[in-house]
């Protein structure tokens, strides 16, 4: 097993367990305990968990803003989903805003089968994997690297955005409500996304099931400025009676 696979597994056993020892991962990936002990260190590294005496623990909690790593391998599933149900979104000769999320990362390499399409994005992995072409034009913001989290923020982004326009500004949250709409965990990560509301017609939030009911440190994006939610299954009911023309799942 490689180890970004076996990595992901590990991350898997701890959302379910919480915390784990080494001999158990050792036992349930069929791998020894100095492999996992190496891939526990990485993921440490990475911010993803924390090591313990003889184990792991996943980090969580409201003020635990995940990095890029983690939200790659998080709920894959349920953003491959979302990218379905998005696509109708997208069309040939036209301009998008992409946040930095994963999920909005995802929907991105759906766009390499539309024609004279021009994309705009402060992530750092969506210009790794889409290729500036004849057919897709990838425009990164540039700015102040958060490294770990795998997107740029700051005066030099929020400037770059406010030169542009696009079509459709497709964007994920930390966590959604009712009362507050999407919130987020770091300011400079809400400057961003107002910036590409700004400047954009069409707003549609890719949220998964899992952040629905989830209330984060800064309001970002309110209830009333997005157009559309996208998520992969059915949400609580007090969504459905108050938002039911803004869902699609």
């Amino acid at each position: 097993m490689f180890s970004f696979d076996r990595q992901k597994q590990i991350i898997e056993i701890l959302e379910k367990d919480q915390s784990l020892s080494v001999t158990e991962m050792s036992k349930r990936l069929f791998a020894s305990a100095s492999t996992i002990r190496r891939d526990l260190n990485e993921l440490e590294k990475q911010g993803i968990l924390q090591r313990v005496h003889g184990g792991a623990v996943l980090l969580s909690g409201t003020n635990y803003d995940p990095p890029a790593a983690f939200r790659k391998y998080h709920n894959l599933a349920e953003k491959q989903r979302i990218a379905d149900l998005a696509e109708r979104f997208l069309s040939p000769s036209s301009a998008y805003f992409f946040d930095s999320s994963s999920t909005a990362t995802v929907l991105a390499t759906r766009l390499e089968k539309y024609p004279n399409v021009r994309i705009v994005t402060n992530g750092i992995e969506i210009p790794s994997i889409l290729q500036s072409s004849e057919k897709l034009s990838v425009i990164s913001c540039g700015g102040s690297l958060r490294s770990p989290w795998g997107e740029f923020t700051g005066g030099i982004t929020i400037k770059t955005i406010e030169e542009m326009n696009a079509d459709v500004f497709f964007f994920s949250c930390g966590g959604f409500s009712l009362e507050c709409g999407a919130t987020e965990f770091r300011e400079d990560n809400v400057e961003v996304k107002m910036a590409f509301l700004r400047r954009s017609k069409l707003h549609i939030l890719l949220c998964d099931s899992s952040k629905f009911d989830t209330l984060l440190f800064y309001n970002s994006i309110p209830l009333d400025q997005i157009d559309y939610i996208v998520t992969n299954q059915r949400p609580p009911e007090a969504y459905i009676g108050k938002i039911r023309g803004k869902l699609i799942y």
